[in-house]
């Protein structure tokens, strides 16, 4: 890894030729190059995956450790997994007799791949599509998901629920006060009626969206210096201290802290 083309290029083949006879590399080396060796030696169960150090999926163990034996040369071939700390009994077992990763086509198509495919003579775009790897993995997919479906529709109809009427008249109601409720809420919540309410020290409870951020503490409040055209009401920025989760990012709207955080 970081080496310039040229050079990877003259390691490869002399490594092909037989002339390297130890080579450390990444495990980019295992992925799409012909490169089989008599051993394959993992220096540790670990790896750096960019944000965290994790043990290596199964399907990584498999994609390097099924370079060891180069046929026609070897008998066997020999890995050799070097453990530097205590591993619960799951993990190696998870590792050696875990399944490959899934392949799955990352095709996506776009205006500007269909608009090059028609700049290309003698050639159909939708002949190419339909014999893509992608469509290949859709179309075995239907019988599949057919099945699936038909499972559902089952157990749909199996179901019986008491009352049925009851609970629907019931779950209509909910729908119904919880409408009203939104529209309670956000008819109060103008400016008109809350500013005489948002005094600096006054306990607020506030919730947006999907976040909860619980009770904090008015600091001060002003108007906002670019009010909206067309507004009846003007509006207003509150200073407040609320608990934020932890970091807080520049550019990145901070979130409430979770329950028992700091």
């Amino acid at each position: 890894g970081g080496l310039l083309p040229i050079l990877k290029e003259v390691i490869e083949i002399l490594f092909q030729e037989g002339l390297i006879k130890a080579l450390f590399a990444t495990e980019t080396f295992a992925m799409g190059l012909n490169m089989p060796a008599r051993t394959v030696v993992f220096s540790s169960a670990k790896k750096f995956d960019g944000k965290d150090t994790r043990y290596i999926s199964s399907g990584e163990y498999i994609q390097m450790s099924g370079r060891a034996g180069r046929r026609g040369i070897d008998d066997r071939g020999i890995v050799i997994l070097c453990v530097s700390h205590k591993m619960e009994p799951q993990v190696p077992k998870d590792l050696i007799q875990g399944q490959a990763n899934p392949l799955n086509s990352a095709f996506r198509l776009t205006y500007h791949m269909v608009l090059n495919l028609l700049r290309v003579e003698d050639v159909n775009p939708e002949f190419m599509l339909e014999r893509s790897f992608y469509q290949y993995q859709n179309t075995s997919s239907i019988p599949f998901l057919a099945n699936k479906l038909q499972v559902a529709e089952a157990e749909h109809a199996a179901i019986q629920v008491p009352n049925e009427e009851s609970a629907r008249t019931y779950f209509n109601l909910r729908q119904q006060l919880q409408k009203l409720q939104k529209e309670m809420t956000a008819y109060i919540n103008k400016p008109r009626y809350i500013l005489s309410f948002l005094q600096p020290g006054r306990l607020v409870k506030v919730k947006h969206n999907e976040d909860n951020w619980g009770w904090g503490v008015v600091v001060n409040f002003q108007k906002k210096g670019k009010q909206p055209a067309g507004s009846s009401d003007p509006l207003y920025v509150v200073e407040g201290l609320f608990r934020c989760a932890t970091p807080i990012l520049p550019n990145v709207p901070p979130k409430p802290c979770p329950p028992g955080g700091k």
